[in-house]
């Protein structure tokens, strides 16, 4: 399979492959395990969604990139206008460009989490008059060649991760208590390490850090790479399919589900979006998003 191939991306690439041809405005709603949703404009990819990995709303507070109090007073203003972004970077909350980066960076991850936990069919929904873009898109887009490579090299790893047995599944653990000479002092391998406790997936470790799921899955596989991680209960041999321990649930409670599934609200966005006083944003349709800049479509890929 050549990286640039829309077959990188398999359902989801060949979808987009036809929609693109015909300048598509709308919701390409993908089912799987567990699945999610691409919206496109004009044929281009501007924003990605699915429970198995953080979007960009997550990844900026949970990380402490931007405070509750900064959201909150920057979607109260932004939010209804469709300029969150704008609010967000014009307050000095976070610079453009790296406002930019991360929501880059969480389509990608969320189109390879989707490709990852498998993709079962497509379905394209044209924009309706109450149709809205997710509050942080990608604008003007990305092209499904750009995005079927991304996809392609993350892939990559995934494929050598699996011969290690490593999934979105497993529940890894350090095979001892860590010393701190294991910690480190890199940000991302002292907190991966830190709650890789044998009760949280992957998906879960990235959701509590704020980190793409990429990201974290990577460094899992270099600690597991360096017995720093036992892939814990419910692994199996390279190809083979977890099975999860009698009566495990995964971090929503779902026992014995194909992936661990988000349920509403717990990511508890929500409940930072209710301080702005719990009023819905006003439709934001996708075909009225036209002269914006292109630069966004030429940037390279985001910070992993």
């Amino acid at each position: 399979m050549t990286a640039g191939e829309p077959g990188a991306l398999g359902e989801i690439g060949r979808s987009l492959l036809r929609l693109s041809r015909e300048g598509f405005s709308g919701v390409l709603r993908v089912e799987g395990g567990p699945g999610g949703a691409l919206w496109v404009r004009d044929g281009l990819v501007v924003a990605a969604t699915t429970p198995a990995a953080p979007g960009p709303e997550s990844l900026l507070l949970r990380s402490g990139r931007v405070s509750e109090k900064d959201w909150t007073d920057a979607y109260a203003t932004g939010a209804p206008a469709d300029r969150l972004a704008a609010e967000l970077s014009g307050r000095g909350v976070i610079g453009e460009a790296a406002l930019e980066a991360v929501c880059l960076g969480a389509l990608f991850d969320a189109v390879f989490a989707m490709v990852l936990s498998g993709v079962e069919s497509c379905a394209a929904e044209p924009v309706g008059p109450g149709d809205r873009l997710p509050l942080l898109p990608v604008l003007p887009g990305i092209g499904h060649e750009r995005l079927a490579r991304e996809t392609a090299r993350r892939m990559e790893h995934a494929e050598r991760w699996r011969r290690l047995g490593l999934s979105m599944r497993v529940r890894p653990v350090p095979p001892v208590v860590p010393a701190p000479t294991l910690l480190g002092a890199d940000r991302i391998r002292r907190a991966v390490l830190e709650r890789a406790t044998g009760r949280r997936t992957p998906r879960d470790i990235a959701f509590v850090l704020g980190k793409g799921l990429f990201a974290v899955m990577s460094e899992i596989a270099r600690m597991i790479d360096e017995k720093v991680l036992d892939l814990g209960e419910g692994a199996s041999p390279a190809g083979g399919v977890p099975v999860p321990a009698p009566g495990e649930e995964d971090a929503d409670g779902d026992a014995g589900a194909r992936l661990p599934r988000r349920r509403p609200g717990t990511s508890k966005i929500n409940e930072v979006l209710a301080l702005t006083g719990g009023g819905q944003v006003p439709a934001r349709p996708l075909l009225a998003l036209r002269s914006l800049p292109r630069e966004a479509e030429e940037a390279g890929p985001a910070g992993e």
